[in-house]
Parts: C-alpha cells; sequence; structure tokens
C-alpha cells in the first residue's frame, strides 16, 4: 500500500521554516516510517509571492508547489491540508486563528500565544472546527489548556 501523503502549507519563509521544512521533506523511511510521507503544496511570504517562490526553491519544494504573497491566499488554497505556522510568536494567535476559521489543521510551536486569553480562544475555535485530523491539535490544545488551568488557578 502506497504511503498516505500530507499536504503542507509554510505560513511566512524565515529560518525556522527553512529548518522545519527541510526535516519535513526528508525520507520518512529513514526514520522507520512507511505509511506517511510529507509534502509542501505551498507557501507564503507576508512580502512577496517572489519571497515565497525563493523560500520553495531553497528548499527544494516539489515544482508543482504555489507560492503565495499573502497568507489569506496560503489558507484558501484547497490543496493545502495543514499549516506549519513560522511566524514569531506575537503573530501566532492571529495566523493560526485564520488557518482554523478556515478549517485548516495547524502546527504551532511555542510559544503558542502571548497570553493566556488567546490560547483559550484558539481553543474554543479549533474544538468548534474539529474533524478526523484537527483531533491532534486539539490533544496539543489539550495540554495547553490544562497547564493554563493550573497557572491561572494558584
Amino acid at each position: 500500500m502506497a504511503p498516505r501523503t500530507i499536504r503542507w502549507g509554510i505560513l511566512a519563509t524565515g529560518g525556522i521554516a527553512t529548518t522545519f521544512t527541510n526535516d519535513l521533506l526528508c525520507d520518512p523511511t529513514t526514520r522507520g516510517v512507511e505509511n506517511i510521507k510529507h509534502t509542501v503544496a505551498a507557501a507564503a511570504s507576508s512580502s512577496s509571492a517572489s519571497r515565497a517562490q525563493d523560500f520553495l526553491k531553497e528548499v527544494k519544494a516539489p515544482s508543482e508547489a504555489k507560492a503565495y504573497g499573502s497568507y489569506e491566499e496560503l489558507v484558501k488554497d484547497s490543496n493545502v491540508e495543514i499549516i506549519y505556522v513560522a511566524t514569531p510568536h506575537s503573530h501566532h494567535y492571529q495566523n493560526v486563528m485564520l488557518a482554523l476559521e478556515h478549517g485548516k489543521h495547524v502546527l504551532c510551536e511555542k510559544a503558542f500565544t502571548v497570553n493566556a486569553a488567546q490560547l483559550k480562544k484558539l481553543v474554543e475555535v479549533a474544538r468548534e472546527k474539529v474533524s478526523r485530523t484537527q483531533l491532534y491539535l486539539r490533544a496539543q490544545l489539550k495540554y495547553s489548556d490544562n497547564n493554563l488551568r493550573t497557572r491561572t488557578s494558584s
């Protein structure tokens, strides 16, 4: 059986995006994984589509990967299943919210948001939009949500 391919959209094109994407595109069989593989379907730069195109070339994304000059265009791409948010943490809330509102699955690393109120709102929206594969995001958020309750209740 052929491996399932996960189609990623990379939101922002800085250094962390390059590091993540290079790792993402490594052959999964080198890690003993044979039932799934990853591809980059699109990337977006807030500055220009040409910057996104340069990024796609730099990480050796497939030639059919699309380059966008706005995050809004990226999250509207029906070929993108999951968004990797590579912006500074001060922008995570708005970028994760944008992706969730467009029904995308999201991977966002710490610091997830700048305050507990933002995280709680993202948790609410993720739970409203939950689907089969977004349960992973929900599980990730559940851990953070429990930490927030512990910290804010003391």
